[in-house]
């Protein structure tokens, strides 16, 4: 409620907020025309439902913040000293395109606020692509093309095993040096999102079905 504020608003978007604000949407343009352009094919209708289910299984229920999520993250950090996130796929979004990670009370409440407005900026729909468009996934791998080509990974035939675990890489990144056991956390990783894919709910079922595969 607070972020739709006119007043909250008229704060924010004084210099230099405005500024990043409209740099934020002409990255935003910019990005949809790179992809409008490009020959290299876009991330799979299945690597968008698998982000979903893995980084914002309410996706279709707020407006670009999980304020549950939030409120939870918020708990498990203060009482009991565990870090856990809560950014939803707008908010990651924002982060990837600024470039801003500073742990700062107001980078955060800026990032909630952009978040709220991209997602009424610009179909909700294209979200998931965006930002799998540009995401890191690990060493040499800043954006889904560079993934698929460090990873050998051939977008226009990518079976879900490969679809799972590139977003696995999401949550664990892979370093240059990539041992047995990372490897085998993203490979846990993959399978986990391959099972919640295929229980969520019937407002997923645009992305298609996911099968299990073989890991």
């Amino acid at each position: 409620m607070v972020v739709h504020s006119p007043y909250i608003w008229e704060i924010l978007m004084q210099v230099p907020i405005k500024i990043q604000w409209e740099q934020l949407c002409d990255s935003v343009e910019k990005l949809e025309l790179e992809i409008a352009q490009t020959d290299f094919p876009i991330p799979t209708p299945q690597m968008c439902k698998l982000l979903i289910v893995g980084e914002d299984h309410r996706f279709y229920e707020h407006l670009g913040v999980d304020l549950f999520a939030l409120c939870r993250a918020l708990w498990k950090t203060v009482f009991c000293g565990v870090r856990q996130g809560g950014s939803t796929i707008a908010m990651q979004f924002v982060r990837a395109v600024t470039g801003r990670y500073e742990k700062t009370w107001r980078r955060k409440f800026i990032e909630i606020f952009f978040a709220v407005r991209l997602t009424r900026y610009i179909p909700k729909d294209r979200l998931p692509i965006l930002y799998l468009w540009i995401a890191y996934y690990g060493w040499g791998m800043n954006n889904f093309r560079q993934a698929c080509t460090r990873l050998r990974i051939n977008p226009k035939s990518i079976n879900v095993f490969e679809a799972a675990k590139l977003v696995a890489r999401l949550k664990y990144p892979e370093p240059g040096e990539c041992g047995s056991e990372h490897l085998e956390k993203i490979q846990r990783r993959g399978r986990h999102l391959i099972t919640l894919a295929n229980t969520m709910s019937e407002s997923l079922k645009s992305y298609g079905e996911i099968q299990n595969e073989t890991f």
